[in-house]
């Protein structure tokens, strides 16, 4: 666990103490009558963190009794037999444009955030859910991504491998590194960013945002949809029915390619084709081209690599300083 997540987790706690205790002792009782109680305001992944986050608290404080009791504490609106609603989700907004993206990773780099910008990064270029970001591999010169959403006996999610110009593999390898702890503080950032710089928008950019934009790209280039399926880690071609269309993609990016030797046969094929369906372009052509290109250039000159230590008063890379990456400049 990063420093970072301990002050999240110590925050999150706090805020909790404060606001649900009122002042009273935090007994192991106490804690886990309390966390009951607001499980039906929260939807069941924050509730979560939130138990996780007073358990850290209060075994860090010594207390492991209550530590075992929070961690032990069921959520009362998802276990078998409840009648309770679950919170729905917020609206997500399914598409980034060029000056959301730059907006945003504008904010993070200010703050020198690295896990977040990091984040950002390595989803817009893989399209990876953000369980799958810390399992992320570099393998031969490729990315690899174990599928996060492996269920209903092997039918839902996939592993893959992603075909990327060599300059953003390296990028991403740079970025891996900030990326092997708990995700969520990193998804609480960005929503909290994201309301604070689009006020008033109904929905605002999270992580999944960028996914979106990725298959919404996809589609739109033409690939055949086994291939826009097996990128996105799905194991059926009407899951990539939820991703937009030309409309929402913006066109000219760099995008993953299938590799050659990778083994199409358990995607299913369910999905509607239209009758003029556009015929699939050759992703691997246009990266073999966009990567013999001294076009991949980021916006800066002589940037240090992310994973250099920083000595005091060094200036630092941030994220947002490696700039947009398209094919052939």
């Amino acid at each position: 666990m990063t420093p970072a997540t301990q002050d999240a987790y110590r925050k999150l706690a706090a805020n909790f103490y404060a606001k649900q205790l009122k002042g009273d002792p935090p007994s192991p009782k106490r804690l886990s009558d309390a966390l009951k109680v607001v499980s039906a305001d929260y939807r069941p992944a924050y509730w979560r963190r939130l138990r996780n986050a007073i358990a850290f608290d209060q075994r860090e404080k010594g207390f492991d009794e209550a530590a075992k009791r929070v961690d032990a504490t069921k959520n009362p609106v998802t276990k078998d037999g409840s009648t309770e609603a679950v919170k729905p989700k917020q609206p997500r907004a399914k598409r980034v444009s060029e000056a959301d993206d730059a907006k945003i990773m504008k904010h993070f780099s200010d703050l020198d955030d690295r896990v977040t910008t990091a984040a950002l990064f390595v989803t817009k270029y893989t399209g990876a859910r953000p369980a799958e970001l810390k399992h992320i591999e570099i393998r031969d010169g490729r990315v690899f991504i174990a599928g996060a959403k492996k269920s209903h006996d092997g039918k839902r999610g996939a592993d893959r491998e992603l075909i990327l110009p060599a300059k953003v593999v390296n990028m991403i390898s740079q970025a891996l590194p900030y990326l092997r702890d708990d995700i969520g503080p990193v998804q609480d950032r960005i929503r909290s960013a994201a309301k604070k710089l689009w006020p008033q928008r109904k929905s605002v950019p999270s992580l999944y945002s960028w996914r979106h934009q990725l298959g919404a790209e996809l589609k739109a280039s033409g690939l055949d949809r086994k291939q826009v399926a097996y990128l996105m880690g799905h194991q059926s071609t009407e899951s990539v029915d939820r991703y937009g269309n030309s409309r929402t993609a913006k066109g000219g990016r760099v995008m993953p390619g299938v590799p050659g030797d990778a083994d199409l046969s358990a995607i299913r094929v369910d999905h509607s084709e239209p009758p003029a369906a556009k015929v699939a372009i050759s992703q691997q052509a246009a990266l073999a081209e966009a990567t013999k290109s001294d076009g991949l250039e980021t916006s800066m000159e002589g940037v240090k690599s992310l994973g250099e230590s920083t000595k005091k008063g060094q200036t630092r890379q941030r994220v947002s300083d490696w700039g947009e990456l398209k094919p052939g400049g």
